[in-house]
């Protein structure tokens, strides 16, 4: 009986089968699953939801003006010389790029901004894991992580982070911020992958790492081209590659590969210059006439945008979770590649201030940063945790708690966005053909926005104008001639380059002084003079008024031109004649283009 019941505790094990033990392995490989999985399946339906809504979205002022520059520099016109704008190359190419693969559809193009962003978002996610894993014996290097856990972490951030972007108005999507975030993120995260300690190092390991480092610099330059502020970003990733030497990777090794990708951004920049712009004209608007003028439109202080809205909140978040990450990384609990992440918030609040507008979108990367915190703090917890004993279950349930924090967070905050509130968006937004009509469009009109009123004058332009002639708005929507397939027949899209008094009157802190001002007189003064060259030498066939547009002083657009641009009016007074309105919109026809829609309308004998 002793035999057939041993009393000894050390009785060994029946070895497991091959079979027990690849279900075991795989069921640990599941088990690490589950805190990101926790993160993203709450939030998932109404992040679907909302994201499949913005989709229907029509594109507001900014979005339009870009996809006129993009059409206009398709059809010959030469970037920043017969279009001035003084936004970066970098916008105009995205534009470009989503209008060849079908953008003109703004279904399409907001299509084409969520993909964009979702991958992005799934990119710097996959690099997360790693970060909390301890040293394993004998080699004292930390396990890598499953190729599981990096899509389950690229899941799980995409879900989060685009659970922020929905927070944002449809104005606010597919801004210049959010498209520079797609190279920021990719950036850092292809940044954070090539700082871990890999489970073991080759000559082959060492050439990924540095080609890894080449594609981070690339990416991280890009955004310069499209606001040079966005150089901030770049220096948070080269003061994180100067920290981190646990590679073995010299730092020069590190920052030449780092700095060769970013040559290679500044080439393709160049060539798009070369290629499609002016290069004096895009360096002279840069340099020169940004510091003139642009400068002292809608200026605003520190104090003033942190009083707008949210924006307060959205500050001490950035900044609290900024200081946990960096205490962690100070204390030795994470480790010195993260600290890319502790700075990104912050590298975006100086970006928000450096621009002195504070709107809404100038917010992006800051969101952007502390949402990503809050997922780079709960795959450092779960991983720290990992190993706690099983006695300890408080401790093991902590990763649990935060993650389902986070997915309540993202849920209730869902609750509150414009694109889940406006259930009219799947009713009426539901065809193309809803989507261009007035019962859809007037939802999205706002006090100096006409989005129906744009589609009706630029129907009108196209039925009484030919294809080859040119057209000259006055206002702030060159949507207008993106959608009459018509160019400007001058460079002047932006009332505020011939109306001045806005960079006149400055901003709470910043105002011109009398040789400033001078200066901004005299560059209007060219620029009217020019415009009026210009018509003179070919005459457009229609002028465009829009009331009501930002940066004007007069809401009659016409009075504005006329009071602003005597010369120029008086020109326009004697060639042409009013011949529709649509609303706060209005169109004047060359005499003679008006007298032969006139001649040619069919003539009814009493």
């Amino acid at each position: 009986m002793a035999e057939l019941y041993p009393t000894s505790s050390h009785t060994p094990k029946a070895p497991r089968s091959r079979v027990a033990r690849l279900a075991m392995a795989a069921w640990k490989r599941a088990g690490l699953l589950i805190v990101p999985l926790l993160v993203a399946l709450p939030p998932l339906f109404w992040v679907a939801d909302g994201l499949s809504r913005v989709t229907l979205l029509t594109l507001g002022r900014d979005q339009g003006i870009f996809q006129y520059i993009a059409w206009a520099v398709g059809q010959g016109e030469k970037d920043y010389a017969d279009v001035r704008d003084v936004n970066g190359p970098l916008i105009h190419g995205i534009h470009q790029l989503f209008l060849a693969l079908g953008g003109a559809d703004e279904h399409r193009f907001r299509v084409l901004d969520v993909t964009a962003s979702l991958f992005a978002f799934a990119v710097v996610g996959a690099c997360l894991p790693g970060m909390g894993r301890r040293a394993r014996a004998p080699s004292h290097l930390p396990r890598a992580p499953f190729w599981s856990e990096r899509v389950a972490w690229a899941f799980a951030t995409a879900v989060v982070l685009s659970g922020q972007y929905l927070l944002y108005l449809y104005w606010d999507l597919a801004q210049r911020e959010s498209f520079c975030d797609w190279f920021v993120l990719t950036a850092l995260g292809l940044q954070l992958a090539a700082q871990a300690r890999w489970a073991s190092t080759s000559a082959r390991h060492d050439r990924l790492r540095l080609a890894l480092f080449g594609v981070a610099g690339f990416a991280s330059v890009l955004p310069w081209f499209g606001k040079p502020t966005f150089v901030l970003f770049t220096l948070v990733q080269l003061l994180t590659l100067a920290v981190d030497g646990s590679i073995g990777l010299t730092f020069r090794r590190r920052f030449t590969s780092f700095a060769v990708g970013g040559f290679v951004a500044v080439l393709t920049q160049l060539v798009y210059l070369l290629r499609y712009a002016d290069v004096r004209a895009w360096w002279r608007i840069s340099t020169i006439d940004v510091p003139v003028m642009y400068r002292f439109i809608w200026p605003k202080s520190a104090p003033e945008i942190f009083a707008q809205g949210g924006n307060t909140v959205v500050a001490a978040l950035a900044i609290v979770t900024s200081l946990v990450v960096l205490a962690l990384i100070a204390d030795g609990q994470m480790p010195k590649r993260a600290l890319s992440v502790a700075l990104l918030p912050l590298a975006g609040l100086a970006n928000v201030l450096l621009q002195k507008k504070g709107f809404p979108y100038h917010f992006h990367p800051v969101t952007v940063g502390y949402y990503l915190q809050w997922v780079a703090l709960i795959v450092w917890l779960s991983e720290r945790l990992a190993l706690a004993p099983r006695r300890r279950t408080l401790l093991r349930m902590a990763p649990l708690l935060a993650a389902s924090v986070l997915a309540l967070r993202i849920t209730s905050e869902l609750a509150g966005s414009p694109h889940i509130q406006n259930i009219w968006i799947l009713a009426k937004g539901e065809t193309a053909e809803l989507r261009a009509d007035h019962d859809f469009l007037v939802y999205f009109r706002d006090h100096d926005f006409f989005p129906w009123e744009i589609r009706q004058a630029a129907a009108y332009l196209r039925t009484n104008t030919k294809a080859t002639d040119r057209v000259q708005l006055y206002g702030m929507d060159p949507y207008v001639l993106f959608l009459a397939q018509r160019k400007s027949a001058t460079p002047y899209i932006y009332a505020y380059d011939l109306d001045a008094d806005a960079a006149l009157n400055g901003g709470f802190s910043l105002f011109p002084d009398f040789n400033q001002s001078s200066r901004i007189r005299a560059l209007r003064d060219a620029h009217e003079a020019d415009m009026l060259a210009r018509l003179e030498r070919e005459p457009p066939a229609a002028f465009v008024f829009i009331d009501k547009s930002p940066l004007i002083t007069n809401e009659d657009a016409r009075a504005d031109f006329t009071e602003h641009c005597p010369n120029a009016a008086a020109w326009v007074a004697t060639r042409y004649q009013r011949s529709a309105d649509f609303g706060e919109i209005h169109v004047l026809l060359r005499t003679d283009v008006a007298n032969g829609i006139a001649d040619a309308a069919p003539r009814h004998d009493p």
